[in-house]
């Protein structure tokens, strides 16, 4: 019998009318490319929470069920629906998404109840320690991470696989004509582990900074506009841009930083501020090169001077900012490399064809133990 259906159960989706973080669109991107690999003989059920029940396609052979949500909790992403065992069902193997929620305990408890092949990949964050302290880690066939250092923060016998990547590199791809590039580039959420404010600090004076993303965190984003206006700093802040906005954003950039931190300005720290960095993949994707902090997964997909840099100190960053605003050929260079990179290594369609295998080992394994 042919693996036909996959669950991945997941507190928010990427939508505006739910979340439209990096946690968010990998599953989205890995569901399309896992459709790619099996040659369209396997479809992908997003399944996740709302006000209402809901069901729609989203790319062809991956659709989205949204499942009423039975509670109201303080983080949205404890919820929990009656509806959850039947949207399972008919599932040949359920992948957990975000395991370390309430949601995701209870779709854990689900899967196990109804003997489905399980996996799980963590996104980072942790609204529910329940499943975590009851060895909920132990009961998945398999541990799915995206990085080399999220695999080394597991703590469990159940067996771990890597998949790298996961970037739609023909959404995020180069300029068609010759784009001028004026700016450094963050895109991401407007959190304090994120390090916007290090960034800011260390933009050169006469640069122009553009910050993209959602001010999820108000007293952050509060904190990061009045820094810029303090430090004299030409920095444009982007709250509403769509991929298509954010996709010529990248075209317009010498370069995209990732400035993630262990411990933000706040005080407060950071065990796994970056599981992978997926704008960093976004940007090189598109022809631009990417900087980051030596901070997480981040530095495991960059290669040093050659799809861009990883710094340690705040000088260095200000020194390859200056170097790439003012060597548009090292950008040229870069970007091509950073795209060769992205088709070969971490492309979505790369990342599906190393998932889908591994699902069809845990569905053989498990069907072989059931016979």
């Amino acid at each position: 019998m042919s693996l036909r259906k996959i669950a991945y159960l997941t507190p928010l989706y990427f939508d505006e009318q739910s979340c439209l973080g990096g946690g968010e669109r990998y599953p989205l991107n890995l569901a399309t490319g896992i459709v790619e690999a099996s040659g369209g003989s396997c479809i992908v059920e997003l399944i996740s929470y709302g006000e209402q029940s809901d069901r729609r396609v989203l790319r062809p052979g991956v659709t989205l069920r949204v499942l009423a949500i039975a509670n109201r909790p303080g983080d949205r992403t404890n919820v929990a629906s009656w509806e959850l065992p039947a949207a399972i069902a008919d599932a040949d193997l359920v992948h957990i998404h975000s395991p370390f929620t309430r949601s995701s305990e209870l779709g854990i408890l689900a899967a196990k109840q109804q003997h489905k092949p399980l996996c799980m990949t963590d996104h980072g964050g942790t609204a529910s320690t329940i499943g975590l302290n009851l060895g909920s880690l132990e009961l998945a066939d398999r541990i799915i991470a995206y990085s080399d250092f999220g695999a080394s923060l597991y703590w469990t016998k159940t067996p771990i696989a890597i998949v790298k990547g996961g970037v739609d590199a023909s959404a995020f791809s180069p300029a068609p004509l010759p784009t001028v590039r004026d700016r450094v580039l963050y895109v991401g959420r407007l959190l304090p582990h994120k390090g916007i404010d290090q960034l800011i600090r260390a933009l050169p004076l006469g640069l122009r900074l553009t910050v993209c993303g959602r001010p999820t965190h108000k007293d952050y984003a509060w904190l990061i506009s009045n820094l810029a206006i303090e430090q004299g700093k030409d920095v444009e802040f982007v709250t509403d841009a769509d991929d298509a906005a954010i996709r010529e954003l990248y075209h317009r950039s010498w370069v995209t930083v990732l400035p993630s931190v262990y411990q933000d300005c706040f005080g407060g720290n950071h065990v796994a501020p970056e599981l992978m960095g997926l704008t960093l993949l976004e940007s090189m994707a598109a022809g631009t090169p990417a900087i980051c902090s030596r901070v997480g997964a981040m530095p495991e997909f960059i290669r040093e001077g050659e799809t861009g840099f990883v710094y340690d100190r705040l000088d260095q960053l200000t020194e390859s900012l200056l170097r790439l605003a003012h060597d548009p050929g090292l950008v040229e260079r870069m970007g091509r490399r950073g795209r060769a990179v992205v088709l070969e290594e971490y492309d979505l369609r790369v990342a599906g064809r190393n998932m889908f295998a591994i699902y069809q080992e845990m569905v053989a394994k498990h069907r072989e133990a059931a016979a």
